[in-house]
């Protein structure tokens, strides 16, 4: 009997700490996390001697080959919110209370940015746009001196492993996107100190 009791509170407890370390885990609280799949061997190919973005496209060990990145992007193009599977922002909604102060990390191995835009759309990549049929948010202008790179760029981005914190946001709905991978968005509503 006594070895029962104590098996049902090994049981029990083993429960407990399983839902709140899984509570933990999902909890973004004002952060939101950026992560793809890139696999880099593939990314990273030069396009002359084959398929890829050339050195240093990605620095972390995904499991999603160039070829299958696009591949997804060809197949999910035409329907509505097309992406490819691993990229996205987490969480894609949340809520803020006024006042707090957002930051995102990027757990991928790219580039990505975390811009607020109007409204979501197309991003500033005119082969990824062609791919998803997407024409290009107003955020994609103005450029950099150089003429072809984004503002938006220098000012939102974040590289893989890096860290970035958004101003205070006033109170209403605010919506980011990667202005690279358009369909990586997240939502977030800034309620007053009295909702």
């Amino acid at each position: 009997m006594q070895r029962t009791r104590l098996g049902v509170m090994t049981v029990v407890v083993l429960v407990f700490f399983g839902i709140v370390a899984a509570t933990a885990g999902s909890n973004h609280g004002n952060r939101v996390d950026i992560r793809d799949d890139c696999n880099p061997a593939t990314f990273n190919a030069d396009p002359p001697v084959g398929p890829g973005l050339g050195p240093n496209t990605c620095v972390r060990d995904g499991q999603t080959t160039f070829a299958s990145f696009v591949a997804q992007l060809q197949a999910n193009g035409v329907k509505p919110n097309a992406s490819a599977a691993g990229w996205e922002f987490k969480p894609g909604d949340m809520r803020l209370e006024s006042g707090e102060i957002l930051t995102t990390r990027n757990q991928g191995g790219e580039f990505h940015t975390f811009t607020e835009v109007q409204h979501f759309g197309g991003g500033c990549v005119a082969l990824l746009n062609n791919v998803l049929h997407l024409t290009p948010v107003p955020e994609c202008t103005p450029l950099l001196p150089d003429g072809k790179t984004p503002v938006v760029f220098a000012t939102t981005g974040v590289p893989a492993g890096g860290t970035s914190t958004v101003p205070t946001l006033s109170q209403g709905t605010h919506l980011f996107e990667c202005m690279i991978h358009p369909w990586m968005r997240t939502t977030v509503v800034v309620r007053a100190d009295d909702d």
